[in-house]
This record gives structure tokens, C-alpha cells and sequence, in this order.
């Protein structure tokens, strides 16, 4: 990989962190817990639950990506981005393209 691609890949990168971030940060209110309140029917809040239930998972799975995107930047710093952590093998600029923090080539994912 050439270093004009791997500075492609880190600006893709380090702009998906600041998404990222930006998202955990918007979503914190969205996450707390849902309090009783006299003003919203049993089924009103059992909707705010399920609500909050999704904006928890969804928190999860970006905090997940992010530890994945900043070990991608370690990775072109470490000169091993693009290699397949389990085959060594190049993973395709398609894939990388398409989620610029993925380890594994298709055949090992």
C-alpha cells in the first residue's frame, strides 16, 4: 500500500472518530435511565424503555468501533494496515473502503 492510500485511510479514520464521538456525546441524554414519571402511561413508558434499550446498544456498538478505528491508526503507524491479521494477507482496498477499520481480509472474516 502506498503512502498516498494509508493517508486516504487515516483521514477516513480519524474523521469517523470525530463522528463517533460526536454521536456517544449526542446520545448521552437519550441513554440515561428512564425515570417514573406520573405523566407517561404504563405503555408510554415501556416505549421509552425499549427506546432507551436501542440507544444503549447502539452506544455499545459505536464505543466498540471506535477502539477498532483507533487500532487501525496504530496499525499505520505500525506500517501493518491493510495486512489480514490472521493470513497476512492484503485485505482488498474495496473492504477497506467500506469499513477502513476492519482487521481481516473476507476469507477470515
Amino acid at each position: 500500500m502506498n503512502q498516498s492510500d494509508l493517508g486516504r485511510y487515516q483521514k477516513k479514520l480519524e474523521e469517523l472518530i470525530s463522528d463517533i464521538e460526536n454521536y456517544l456525546k449526542k446520545s448521552e441524554e437519550s441513554a440515561a435511565v428512564v425515570e417514573p414519571d406520573k405523566g407517561l402511561g404504563r405503555l408510554s413508558r415501556m416505549e421509552a424503555m425499549q427506546d432507551q434499550q436501542m440507544v444503549l446498544e447502539l452506544r455499545r456498538r459505536k464505543k466498540r468501533q471506535l477502539l477498532d478505528v483507533r487500532n487501525a491508526l496504530k496499525r499505520i503507524e505500525q506500517k501493518s494496515y491493510g495486512t489480514c491479521l490472521f493470513c497476512t494477507k492484503t485485505i482488498s482496498s474495496d473492504r477497506l473502503d467500506a469499513f477502513p477499520e476492519v482487521q481481516t481480509c473476507v476469507n477470515c472474516a
